[in-house]
């Protein structure tokens, strides 16, 4: 039996083996998934890429660019998570678009709940960070817009949270020339809410392979797939912790590494940064240098220590998000090959 390179897998139970190549695929993830056909067909078996959107204990559920199919997955021979398509010219960090991109990111960030209204996903988490606790407005989402917004905000009210909206578009793109911006705005939504880090945030994007590398001379890295209370603790000098809501997101992508660099005197974290694992992609999370240490390059090694993850790992892309008035931060960006992709700003109720 074939696998995606043509070698033949090794379990004989096909029910088992269809099973087995399946269970780790991604929910809302894009997949290709070889199919074997009925006898008497042109082909033994073809190929379905689309976006995962459901799994039970019998079927797959593909959205394909033409239809939406329903897969037997004892009949399934090969299946792999695949990333974002390409839509435009240039390198991978540059060939997505910006919607594929942000359904991305959302991956790399999961809130504590998700909620959807057709292609749009609804996302809280106790107020811990705009990004998850925000609409993503990507797609269609099924109902008019003034329904569909008056959706969102009575399933924040039900959480007790302002409804806020990610709304996103070219680099200096105007608010108001995304539909559901305009129509926010019409409704009082406050851009950026009053502050000045969310009134446009970019996303920067570059290769893995530019990306500086590690020296002899650099301070020696600690990657830890699992979230530790001292890493919890330094991350929190740099932003307001919500008990359990925290952990959750930090913990919540399919993959993820807590980054982290000692002092050598006193032995206590004193740099940090989280990375998200995706398949061609790696996200970069929670830079943070304690303002003592600064100035010394530690920012660049732990930029420079996931680089290296990335290429060991087939990653060649990297993706991050800064706020544009944060002008040292965009600048040490760019520094290490860093672009800017496309640019997003939160539109917040105005009861909020």
């Amino acid at each position: 039996m074939p696998d995606m390179n043509g070698d033949t897998a090794s379990d004989p139970n096909p029910e088992t083996a269809g099973h087995r190549l399946s269970a780790g695929l991604t929910i809302g993830g894009r997949v290709v998934v070889r199919y074997r056909l009925e006898e008497g067909s042109d082909a033994s078996a073809t190929d379905f890429v689309g976006e995962l959107i459901a799994r039970n204990d019998d079927f797959l559920i593909v959205d394909t660019r033409t239809e939406r199919v329903k897969l037997i997955r004892a009949d399934v021979i090969a299946a792999k998570d695949v990333p974002p398509p390409a839509s435009r010219a240039g390198r991978p960090h540059e060939r997505v678009s910006a919607d594929d991109l942000e359904k991305l990111m959302a991956k790399g960030w999961e809130p504590v709940e998700r909620g959807g209204l057709g292609d749009w996903i609804l996302r809280a988490a106790a107020g811990f960070t705009g990004r998850a606790n925000s609409v993503l407005p990507v797609g269609d989402a099924s109902l008019p817009l003034d329904k569909a917004i008056d959706f969102c905000e009575r399933w924040y009210a039900e959480r007790d949270l302002p409804t806020i909206f990610q709304v996103h578009g070219e680099p200096g793109f105007d608010v108001t020339s995304v539909p559901v911006g305009d129509a926010l705005l019409e409704r009082g939504y406050l851009a950026g809410g009053g502050r000045d880090d969310w009134d446009r945030v970019l996303v920067m994007t570059g290769a893995s392979a530019a990306v500086p590398p590690l020296t002899i001379e650099s301070a020696p890295v600690v990657a830890d797939a699992a979230l530790s209370p001292e890493w919890l603790l330094a991350f929190g000098e740099q932003r307001p912790i919500v008990p359990g809501a925290t952990e959750a997101v930090l913990t919540g992508s399919d993959g993820q590494l807590f980054l982290s660099i000692r002092d050598e005197e006193s032995g206590r974290i004193v740099a940090l940064a989280r990375m998200a694992i995706h398949v061609g992609w790696a996200g970069i999370f929670g830079v943070w240098v304690h303002p003592e240490h600064r100035r010394r390059g530690l920012a660049t090694t732990l930029v420079s220590a996931i680089a290296m993850v990335a290429r060991e790992n087939a990653m060649p892309a990297i993706y991050l998000q800064v706020s544009a008035d944060n002008a040292p931060g965009v600048d040490f960006w760019r520094s290490l090959g860093f672009d800017v992709h496309h640019e997003y700003t939160y539109l917040v109720q105005p009861s909020a």
